[in-house]
């Protein structure tokens, strides 16, 4: 029997969404992918309308306050904008003969960019998005809006395949609400293009369980291998491979020489990044995954704990009543199909000790498989499975009330600072100390098409991938302060006030402010919705005793390479000209 089947829908019917809600026929269990009853053109007709009905909904609410604020979550969300803009900039300039030096020298500019830290896929995305959009917050979340609706596109094929079109569009709707999944529809990280890619993985291995055919397998090797050159949190998909072969036993599916294409595709096609990732950054990815902030059991409870708050308890509720009544509404090949996935989601991440409740949206599509399929399709006697279907589009609009609500965190002001110093100055060497540095070097190279300014941001200390854990100050006194200021020709210093103080450098370096040497242009004041955000001001200052820098080499302290970066200063044309009656500057 296949895991893969549809339910008989009524290929006449004038309204589609009151016939699904009003049909009342038990489900045939072992149909094949594609063998769906009745006339294949009005099952298109309803199906597609289904379709794009969820498809307007969510692309309506995600792109719902599209234009507030700027680069704010977990750090990260910053250097995936500015990671993209350095794509933007190489399909720009095509840096063919010497692409290590471009990234060397980009970085030591722009210090935000993560070009071996997470796989390029995402990036290119977004670089075209600049391209075509201009670089800015907005065309970021354009590009996480398309990998949103792929996402959206799979989960309904895939629940469409396994149940039929009614569920798979009420459940497609719900998880495009849930809060977390919203959250990550109107942020730039790589949740939803990660999840979108491996639920695409995900449909065509089931799908290969079902039929065994080779195009199958091969397009689940393509999917896979984007899924990975996206994030590598697409390891889960493996171990639901894994996991769903030990349940069907279908061991003989990968005993084939197919298998060894397929294989060789996702070899080809992830291996050099993979390569690259672990020979430049192997000592940090190394330490990433062997630090447990949790240990024995809190971390084997931590998702189970974490899940109400992702889900939501009323989607997590009719998920637990789902999968308490499944073996009556969902063939027993779908539901421990469904397992092996929310098993394989909680495995990975547990074992990795990767202790976010942002991880949890890697399963949540199965938790809602069984909240909305127990609505849709647990019931037999007709006005009870249409009072049942009703309630889940009455779900579906409370989400929606919700979401439509729904404000993501932000902060906004870091555009105006940047936009002040390239307007009015048009180049200098900015030294930046504040939270957020990516959110300032993504502006500053945004509104700078010519790219005359530097951004300093690891003069005074760095840190490893796990900040709290793995630092390191590089500046201790006054003189060594000093020293910095002049040898790399510090012109402006912008620091964020008030800030947390991790280091006695950069409590120095505002005492070294508040001299005659330092003169206030302009206080920026930062507006959120963060109660950590209220009252705090970007501050820029000039150095009145500036000089073109003294020194000849820029020097980025790189705890995530096995090296160091040093960069020429006479590299950046625009520094040789510095302090001269020609060079461009503040109109005096």
């Amino acid at each position: 029997m296949g895991v893969m089947r549809h339910t008989a829908d009524s290929p006449d019917a004038a309204a589609f969404v009151l016939a699904n809600l009003a049909e009342g026929e038990p489900m045939t269990a072992g149909r094949q992918c594609g063998s769906v009853p009745g006339s294949e053109g009005g099952w298109k007709v309803r199906s597609y309308a289904l379709l794009l009905c969820v498809l307007t909904l969510s692309t309506v609410v995600i792109v719902h306050g599209i234009h507030t604020g700027e680069f704010d979550y977990n750090v990260d969300e910053a250097q995936h904008g500015m990671t993209g803009l350095f794509f933007a900039d190489v399909l720009r300039d095509l840096p063919l003969r010497h692409p290590a030096q471009y990234a060397y020298i980009y970085y030591a500019q722009y210090p935000a960019v993560a070009i071996v830290h997470w796989p390029p896929l995402f990036y290119l995305a977004e670089g075209l998005s600049f391209l075509a959009f201009g670089a800015s917050a907005e065309s970021a979340r354009l590009t996480v809006l398309l990998f949103s609706l792929l996402l959206l596109y799979q989960w309904f094929r895939l629940t469409e395949e396994l149940q039929d079109s009614l569920t798979a569009a009420i459940s497609t709707a719900a998880l495009s609400l849930i809060p977390m999944v919203l959250l990550f529809e109107k942020t730039v990280m790589l949740e939803i293009p990660s999840l979108a890619l491996a639920v695409a993985a995900i449909r065509s291995w089931i799908k290969y369980l079902d039929n065994g055919k080779k195009a199958t397998l091969y397009a689940f090797a393509l999917w896979l291998s984007a899924a990975f050159l996206c994030k590598q949190t697409s390891v889960f998909v493996l171990v639901f491979c894994v996991l769903t072969l030990a349940v069907t036993r279908k061991w003989e599916l990968v005993v084939r020489r197919d298998t060894l294409w397929a294989a060789a595709i996702f070899a080809v096609l992830t291996g050099p990044f993979y390569l690259l990732m672990l020979l430049s950054q192997g000592r940090a990815v190394a330490h990433d995954l062997g630090t447990h902030h949790l240990t024995g059991w809190s971390r084997i409870t931590y998702y189970v704990t974490t899940l109400p708050g992702a889900a939501t308890p009323l989607i997590l509720g009719l998920s637990l009543i789902g999968l308490a009544l499944c073996r009556r509404w969902s063939p027993k090949g779908q539901t421990e199909l469904m397992l092996c996935w929310i098993a394989a989601g909680y495995v990975t991440f547990t074992f990795f000790a990767q202790s976010a409740p942002r991880f949890t949206i890697y399963w949540l599509p199965p938790v809602v498989y069984f909240a909305v399929g127990f609505l849709t399709q647990f019931f037999r006697v007709r006005t009870l499975r249409l009072a049942a279907r009703g309630a889940a589009v009455l779900l579906v609009g409370v989400l929606t009330a919700r979401a439509w609500g729904y404000q993501r965190e932000y902060i906004a002001g870091y555009k105006d600072a940047a936009a002040e110093l390239v307007g009015t100055y048009h180049t200098g060497i900015v030294l930046f100390d504040g939270l957020v540095p990516g959110n300032f070097v993504f502006y500053m190279r945004a509104q700078d098409p010519h790219r005359q300014f530097i951004v300093l941001r690891k003069s005074l200390y760095v840190s490893d991938i796990r900040a709290d854990e793995t630092s390191e100050e590089l500046l201790h006194s006054r003189e060594e302060i000093l020293r910095l200021l002049a040898g790399d020709g510090v012109r402006f210093v912008v620091i964020l006030d008030p800030t947390p103080i991790r280091f006695n450098a950069q409590r120095v370096l505002r005492d070294v402010l508040n001299t005659g040497q330092f003169e206030l242009i302009e206080r920026f004041p930062i507006s959120s919705n963060e109660p950590d955000w209220q009252g705090r001001s970007l501050l820029v200052f000039e150095n009145k005793q500036w000089a073109p820098p003294s020194d000849k080499f820029l020097k980025i302290r790189m705890l995530t390479l096995n090296h160091d970066i040093i960069v020429p200063l006479d590299h950046f044309n625009f520094t040789k000209g510095m302090g001269t009656t020609n060079a461009p500057g503040k109109t005096e």
